[in-house]
């Protein structure tokens, strides 16, 4: 599995129903001599392991079964780092997929790319329908930017970027294991050790939504709320980081900040979810540790309008918006 082009690193716990389509989705010919596909199987106790190994019989050049003890989305994430031999690392939940043809234009565009960061854009896919979505306003397709030139990217998430593999072992990125909600860690890391990007005007990852079990579903998040604290607080030491080390400009800042505070915000509305006298005393506190690990960050924090507005009335509103959260929440669901 030498000189490949793409490492695509997949997260794979307890799948056996969805992993066949994902790893299906890489199984082509016209991009098996340029892709390595790690299927790293973190504790599964279901049949991931044997759907795994039938790729792997399939196409043992492409395809590698990576066995590990439970650790986390953030310990996949970390071993495919580890063991990545291509040139650029792209991560792929065993829930989700890519679109096929997607992957070929892909592939066949990043031999003539040398850019760090790549950015294309995703679908949001629901049982009856599937949303197109592009984060990225301003910068022409294939072209090579830095973060000096004029464009807006709203947010960087997990399912829109590629890296140079070269750049998170040489920084030694390590993700926080045994915890979910990580992939914002991984993603601010991702563009925070770029300095050019390259956009490709390509809909790339198909994310599954609707699944009553992901992790981002209300129930689940305020069960695994603790785990958004210990994410949040890791986030806000790394924005602190970030920022003392004096290699962003503005806008590279703005990018990470806009994706930092979307996880900070929305560990803020979980607690919404509780009993409002429970909410305020953990929404202050909360607040208060993330003053207490990074004032540069406290204060940055303050241009998110329903952080500002809770702050500014002493968390006093907090009953006020539960209510809205709790209308929002039954709408959407």
């Amino acid at each position: 599995m030498n000189n490949k082009i793409l490492t695509i690193s997949v997260a794979a716990y307890n799948v056996e129903n969805t992993l066949d389509k994902t790893l299906a989705s890489f199984n082509d010919q016209r991009v098996k001599d340029d892709i390595e596909v790690l299927i790293i199987d973190d504790g599964s106790k279901d049949n991931t392991k044997n759907i795994a190994l039938k790729y792997e019989t399939i196409d043992p050049g492409t395809f590698k079964y990576v066995p590990k003890n439970n650790g986390g989305h953030g310990s996949t994430i970390n071993k495919g780092i580890e063991l990545a031999s291509g040139k650029y690392f792209k991560v792929i939940d065993g829930d989700d997929w890519v679109d096929t043809k997607a992957l070929i234009k892909f592939v066949s565009l990043l031999k003539d790319t040398n850019s760090d960061l790549i950015l294309t854009n995703h679908c949001e896919v629901y049982e009856n329908k599937k949303e197109k979505i592009n984060l990225v306003e301003g910068m022409k397709n294939g072209k090579v930017y830095t973060w000096d030139d004029d464009f807006d990217i709203k947010r960087v998430v997990l399912h829109t970027l590629t890296i140079k593999t070269e750049l998170l072992k040489k920084n030694k990125v390590h993700i926080t294991e045994n915890c979910f909600y990580v992939d914002v860690e991984y993603v601010i890391w991702a563009a925070y050790l770029s300095k050019t990007i390259t956009f490709f005007n390509i809909y790339l990852y198909m994310y599954r939504m609707g699944n009553a079990n992901q992790s981002v579903n209300k129930k689940n998040m305020l069960k695994n709320v603790r785990m958004q604290e210990t994410v949040s607080y890791k986030l806000v030491d790394l924005y602190d980081k970030f920022v003392s080390s004096h290699l962003m400009n503005s806008k590279k800042e703005e990018t990470i900040f806009n994706t930092f505070k979307r996880s900070i915000g929305s560990t803020m509305r979980t607690y919404l979810l509780e009993n409002s006298n429970i909410a305020k005393r953990n929404i202050k506190g909360f607040d208060n540790n993330i003053k207490n690990i990074s004032n540069v960050a406290y204060q940055r924090l303050n241009s998110d309008k329903f952080i500002a507005i809770t702050r500014k009335w002493n968390y006093s509103l907090v009953p006020l918006l539960k209510v809205a959260y709790g209308i929002w929440v039954k709408k959407y669901e």
